[in-house]
């Protein structure tokens, strides 16, 4: 058995020493695994299942195989068929807290209380523990008391008029949690009262609590199975918490109930776009669009959609329309931002323009409710710090943060705040969690009571982690809760706003001679923009791959939206200027994109035989892509960042062509802290230029590959300690200013 090839393109047979035949059985069931999961991480269920299935019909008993296809059972919301999965698993091999974990989980889920408890009993006599097994222990707990609740509610009372209105008092007036409880003690005397488990549930979804809002709404669709706008927001709640394949069903069943129903068709569309099943998704959103031709939130979905396929004038097209529609809605200007950094011919006044228009639609109106800041004026006592992000998870955002969490943890002068914005906890969240003095989950709090909470923490500086890109909390800050408010890392570009006073960079992300005209903010400067921790899952650097093959082969590692038909064409006038050089993209779509770009490079003289696509995969696999390649190629004009550091961890250098916006000198920053400046063009002539003469000069590149990652090491931008450094100097730097009463200003930290 093998693993399947990707398409357009095969791997050399490797050199292997002679193995005992169940070695070669056991490496090659290894070769399965690996291709199943990465199917698995890429949501092609049915594929990753017949996988799976292949290794089980070998070894009944291996403990992976029956762990992620007891996952993947799951996530098809098929809780009571993933249990024997589990089970078999935690048989073979009961020391992995994971298969523990997962198997009191789906117990639950199933309905199997009782089963859970003793199951969690048993783990702690085996000496399972740890976070995971304490949240699920807390959650058994609440759900054996619901259950007993309801097991004696043998008098089951409605709820009286007094409390009915009181109950509708709390909602109206905004007191969601208040609703909540008394719902759920309601309910719990009349497991029948419809009205309190729509209170639960739809209360729930709004304060972020989305285990206790599904397990509502569940109940109240099997009192009220037609009600319709409830399955909607089950929906969207299961989207939210990314059971996309059971988000989908309740979507398939609004439409079969009513296939006028737009919001399922919008949702639908969402919840493609996560399975990256794009086509599907655009087809669904327009749809939406076609039984609702003012919905300016399906406009605005379709956008989005429309990016990831890399149609950009449409998308911004549709953008236009659902800010036209309903102009003070942050998301859609938001979007509409986003979607402009990717354009050819964006003109970077105009960018700035279309910035300050979200300002003047949604900031603007919240200038009033400013209120004067009380905070102690000592310059020099210890200061509170706040960081304001959806993205505690595994997210590159974490990635960055953690060496500076770490340090500030080691920082006297500094309490170190974090808000976060989501309600997805995995291994990444735990570990931030316990570097930070006082950690807030704050998803569940509208914008308004966000920053009422900012402002009691008694926060000094504030630093938002996301700009306009998903998750954030622009516009509690547009609230102005802290004195100092600086925004960093999430988004490469202003946030246009007032009350935004610094913009956290380094000096080749922005010159000083591009401050005018881009940004509302100060510039505070780092001696990196951020520190990248390589990952563990790298392999060793190989030799450089054009000395064994001959040829010269190029490599783009970005996301299939940022290609555009000129990027294509000046790659392929370097192939063309080296017609044996050859051309690996990775990071494809699994859908026909790979189509839309042959034809880009067929258009430009390119033939498909000189071209190499590799499919999105999982981590340690996308870096070993990089060991089939000489030399990166950048696009433009959004540049790379996390991709380049990546590709050069791996030791390939990335060609850049930097241009005017702060979102196309991603990799300039990354290659010039590591003193590789020969790789950055001036423009598309000089681009060329360097790519020959890297291709007349083997062994020179062949020496810059192998001595990269000891280059890497002596560059700010791997240098956490560094990075964490500049950063505790620049929030003192800002927090003097402040309390000197000086306005913010332009320093180099």
């Amino acid at each position: 058995m093998n693993a399947p090839n990707e398409f357009n393109g095969s791997n050399e047979p490797s050199a292997r020493r002679t193995l005992t035949e169940e070695q070669e059985f056991d490496r090659d069931l290894a070769q399965v695994l690996e291709a199943a999961i990465e199917r698995h991480q890429t949501l092609h269920l049915d594929e990753a299942e017949s996988l799976y299935r292949l290794i089980l019909d070998a070894r009944p008993a291996h403990a992976d195989a029956n762990f992620n296809l007891g996952i993947l059972t799951a996530q098809r919301g098929q809780y009571a068929a993933s249990v024997p999965f589990f089970e078999t698993a935690i048989g073979t091999d009961p020391t992995q807290h994971i298969y523990w974990a997962n198997y009191v989980d789906v117990l639950t889920r199933s309905g199997q209380v009782a089963a859970a408890n003793l199951v969690l009993d048993l783990a702690r006599t085996q000496g399972v523990n740890g976070p995971a097994i304490d949240r699920l222990a807390a959650e058994l707990r609440e759900a054996t008391q619901e259950r007993e609740a309801v097991a004696t509610a043998d008098g089951r009372t409605s709820p009286t008029p007094q409390e009915l209105s009181q109950l509708r008092a709390h909602y109206s007036a905004g007191r969601i949690e208040e609703a909540v409880a008394l719902a759920r003690t309601l309910v719990a005397r009349d497991p029948a009262f419809a009205f309190g488990w729509e209170i639960v549930g739809v209360g729930s979804v709004k304060l972020m609590d989305l285990k206790r809002g599904i397990a509502a709404l569940r109940r109240l669709l099997e009192l009220r199975p037609d009600f319709i706008d409830a399955r909607r927001i089950l929906a969207d709640a299961l989207r939210l918490g990314d059971k996309f394949f059971e988000a989908e069903a309740e979507c398939r069943t609004m439409i079969a109930q009513d296939p006028n129903y737009g919001e399922a068709h919008r949702i639908l569309a969402m919840i493609l776009r996560s399975t990256l099943r794009l086509d599907d998704a655009q087809a669904a959103c327009r749809r939406a669009i076609d039984i609702d031709p003012l919905a300016a939130q399906a406009h605005d979905t379709l956008g989005v959609i429309l990016l990831d396929q890399g149609l950009i004038d449409e998308a911004e097209a549709h953008h236009r329309r659902a800010i036209e529609l309903k102009p003070n809605v942050e998301s859609a200007h938001e979007n509409m931002l986003f979607c402009l950094t990717h354009k050819d011919d964006i003109d970077p006044k105009a960018l700035f323009r279309q910035h300050l228009y979200f300002a003047e639609q949604c900031e603007k109106p919240l200038l009033r409710s400013w209120k004067k800041h009380r905070n102690d004026t000592d310059p020099n006592r210890r200061i509170r710090v706040g960081f304001v992000s959806g993205d505690f998870n595994k997210h590159p955002v974490a990635v960055f943060m953690e060496p500076v969490f770490r340090h500030l943890a080691n920082d006297p002068s500094v309490s170190v705040h974090a808000y976060y914005n989501r309600s997805v906890n995995d291994e990444v969240t735990y570990r931030l969690r316990l570097l930070v003095e006082r950690w807030h989950d704050i998803s569940g709090l509208t914008d308004a009571a966000l920053a009422d909470k900012i402002r009691a923490d008694g926060i000094d500086v504030l630093i938002d982690l996301s700009g306009h890109t998903g998750y954030n909390r622009l516009l509690t800050f547009a609230r102005k809760p802290a004195p100092v408010q600086a925004t960093w890392m999430g988004y490469l570009g202003t946030t246009g706003m007032t009350s935004m006073d610094y913009y956290i960079a380094d000096r080749f992300y922005v010159p000083r001679e591009q401050i005018d005209g881009q940004f509302t903010e100060k510039i505070a400067y780092l001696p990196a923009f951020a520190a990248f921790q390589p990952s563990e899952a790298a392999p060793p650097v190989n030799a450089l791959p054009a000395l064994s093959n001959g040829y010269l082969t190029f490599g783009s590692f970005n996301r299939f939206n940022k290609l555009r038909p000129r990027t294509i064409a000046l790659w392929s006038e370097l192939l063309r200027a080296l017609p044996d050089a050859r051309l690996m993209i990775a990071g494809m779509p699994r859908d026909n994109s790979h189509m839309v770009l042959t034809d880009w490079f067929a258009k430009e003289g390119v033939d498909a035989n000189r071209l190499a696509f590799r499919h999105r995969a999982q981590l340690e696999r996308y870096l070993a892509h990089h060991l089939d390649v000489d030399i990166a190629l950048d696009t433009f004009p959004y540049a790379g960042g996390v991709t380049t550091l990546q590709a050069m961890w791996m030791g390939v250098p990335t060609l850049t062509v930097p241009g005017d916006l702060i979102a196309s000198r991603g990799s300039i920053s990354a290659l010039s802290h590591a003193g590789l400046d020969d790789f950055v063009a001036k423009d598309s002539a000089d681009f060329v230029a360097k790519g020959l003469a890297r291709a007349a000069d083997i062994q020179g590149l062949a020496e810059i590959r192998d001595g990269m990652r000891e280059r890497c090491m002596q560059s700010p931008s791997f240098a956490a300690d560094t990075v964490a450094a500049g950063f505790s100097r620049a929030v003192r730097k800002m927090w003097q200013r402040w309390c000197a009463g000086e306005a913010p200003a332009t320093f180099d930290a």
